[in-house]
């Protein structure tokens, strides 16, 4: 049987994501800082930072090890770092982006030569942000790093479609877990840290996507209506909403000296 593995699957979307798959049946390893429940019968878990992995040998390492080819990777692991980007220090800007796209885009690419060369197929997903498809305020660092990561996966799709390799990305809201609460916040306190959507149900919608039963990217209701108005009627949202959030939200900061 194939296996699935996730890389950031210990705790939030990606521990719920490794329970539903699991529930289904699906083998699953998992990569990533934090290990998942000891209650999960997964294949294996290795503890190791996924911005300083040598994809195409662990790819090896772990088919060997658990005895089942991968042909779906789920990339959830991610960083946060939120504020006024003048006051975010220049070197975590950099770290936001050395997880949230060198290391996605790394596993991305080496997953795509590895099934190529082995010629398989495979599907790589990963979980990126509504934030990677239109700016969102104190979001700069963040955002780009989800941007960019799209528009790397976007190209993949087009350079390895031909060999029946898939690259999916996902785009949830405001998620219910710890990940905006333990994230750095500079200059304001964190926000929304205890709302958001349900992270099970939003863990099935991306399961769905990863087995072609679902179609829609972008997940939640809120995030598809701004998604719909911005492809039928663009700068609605912004002049509707966010230029008075803006405002609101800039009031709010200290003032730089």
């Amino acid at each position: 049987m194939n296996q699935v593995l996730v890389v950031g699957g210990g705790t939030g979307l990606g521990g719920a994501l490794v329970r539903n798959l699991l529930d289904q049946g699906r083998k699953v390893a998992v990569l990533g800082r934090t290990k998942p429940s000891d209650e999960l019968q997964i294949q294996k878990f290795y503890s190791l930072d996924a911005a300083s992995v040598d994809w195409p040998s662990q790819f090896t390492i772990i088919e060997k090890e658990t005895g089942a080819p991968i042909n779906a990777v789920v990339f959830v692991a991610g960083s946060g770092v939120f504020g006024k980007a003048s006051l975010i220090p220049v070197e975590r800007a950099r770290r936001i982006f050395e997880v949230n796209f060198w290391a996605c885009a790394s596993a991305a690419r080496a997953a795509a030569e590895y099934w190529a060369s082995n010629k398989r197929t495979g599907k790589f997903l990963s979980v990126l942000s509504i934030a990677a498809l239109r700016a969102v305020p104190l979001e700069s660092y963040y955002a780009a790093s989800k941007a960019a990561t799209l528009r790397f996966l976007e190209c993949l799709q087009l350079e390895y479609k031909h060999r029946g390799i898939e690259f999916v990305s996902v785009f949830p809201g405001l998620l219910n877990t710890g990940f905006r609460r333990s994230a750095e916040w500079y200059g304001l306190k964190p926000a929304f840290a205890d709302e958001g959507a349900d992270v099970h149900k939003t863990a099935q919608a991306v399961i769905h996507l990863l087995e072609g039963r679902r179609k829609a990217q972008v997940l939640g209701w809120k995030e598809r209506t701004i998604a719909l108005a911005d492809r039928l009627l663009p700068g609605l949202y912004d002049r509707v909403v966010l230029r008075s959030r803006v405002e609101k939200l800039m009031n709010e900061l200290p003032v730089e000296h």
